[in-house]
């Protein structure tokens, strides 16, 4: 037993494209909340699990990262939808006061029919995202976090599965937090770091000594230059590589409000190192080619204007399923000796 609801209102009974909703998430963008049952339907914040889906639209040219060639559909608008909708989800069902702001520590996601994500002539498919939401540490009624399930359909075509999980900090932890990390970052740029220091070292230098020079569009699934986010890859020891990543200009905007690099900019940085390190290392081809798994931990914010590199280390070449080209690949970000974000992917070359 279910009803259906958007967040246009406490007691919307379609999509609609106005209003609140259309404020945080755009007008093509629908959250509609579908209680387990009928006593969920109050306006009271819920005390067990809550599920939602999230209707869109699969961009199409000449949306930011998404140019009109594409083999396929990009996994970034499954990734921006749960970001964007998680922290509200919070705020408005489960009672978490407006000013403990959400942050995603973790996000996972593996596609399950890569079929479904290959685009086609017609463009524009639709895209519904299934999301459980579970609080976590509860205290005094009020939960410190969600954990979310997601199942993703295109078409109506169950194509990818994934979790992420979500906290919720207290305003002076959140702003001091922010604090240390900036004042970290840059004495640490001040100072000139260099050399291995931090965790998950890689032996590289930790400030480039010449400009970054793009990567090519080509080598990370990329039609316009404006949406590539790294520079040049350059090999290590070990088989690894190491792109620094631009952390100022090209496009969506590279930092919020608050001056740290956007959700969106970290883990676009991290897909396109794990194409770069596919076709260096086994020669995959970044436009026939897609994440067809990734498990990203977030360590902590990274700052806009300071050097930031990604490392990359590719397993080796191997077979999925369908007998196509796979190659994991393990992925460090970090700025200034202090780690951003660790992923695990997997690349995956279409026929």
């Amino acid at each position: 037993m279910t009803k259906a609801t958007t967040v246009d209102g406490p007691r919307a009974a379609a999509p609609a494209a106005g209003g609140e909703h259309a404020r945080r998430f755009g007008p093509a963008r629908h959250l509609i909340h579908c209680p387990v049952s009928w006593d969920h339907c109050l306006d009271g914040p819920s005390l067990g699990e809550e599920h939602f889906v999230i209707a869109d639209r699969l961009p199409g040219a000449p949306a930011p990262f998404h140019g009109g060639g594409a083999h396929f559909h990009d996994t970034r608008a499954v990734t921006e939808a749960v970001q964007e909708v998680g922290e509200f989800v919070g705020h408005r069902y489960f009672g978490v006061p407006e000013e403990r702001p959400g942050l995603f520590f973790r996000f996972d996601l593996r596609l399950t029919d890569l079929s479904a994500w290959r685009t086609g002539p017609q463009g524009g498919s639709r895209l519904a995202t299934r999301l459980r939401a579970l609080p976590a540490h509860v205290v005094n009624g009020v939960p410190r976090g969600l954990d979310f399930e997601v199942e993703v359909s295109i078409d109506g075509t169950p194509c990818a599965a994934g979790s992420a999980g979500l906290v919720f900090l207290m305003p002076g932890v959140y702003g001091s937090h922010l604090a240390r990390a900036r004042r970290t970052a840059r004495a640490a740029a001040a100072a000139g770091t260099g050399g291995a220091g931090a965790a998950g070292d890689t032996g590289a230098e930790e400030a480039p000594d010449r400009p970054v020079v793009p990567a090519d569009p080509g080598s990370v699934g990329r039609e316009d230059p404006a949406d590539v986010v790294v520079g040049h890859p350059e090999p290590l020891s070990s088989g690894r590589w190491s792109a620094w990543v631009l952390t100022d200009g090209a496009r969506p905007p590279a930092a919020d409000a608050d001056g740290r690099l956007t959700g969106a900019r970290v883990l676009e940085s991290l897909r396109q190192t794990a194409l770069l390190a596919a076709g260096r290392s086994h020669g995959l081809a970044a436009s026939r080619s897609t994440l067809a798994a990734s498990r990203v931990h977030f360590r902590g914010p990274a700052e806009a204007g300071l050097p930031m590199r990604c490392t990359a280390l590719p397993g080796r070449l191997e077979r999925d399923a369908q007998g196509r080209p796979s190659v994991p690949v393990t992925l460090t970000l970090t700025q200034c000796r202090r780690p951003v974000a660790e992923a695990r992917a997997v690349v995956v070359q279409d026929f």
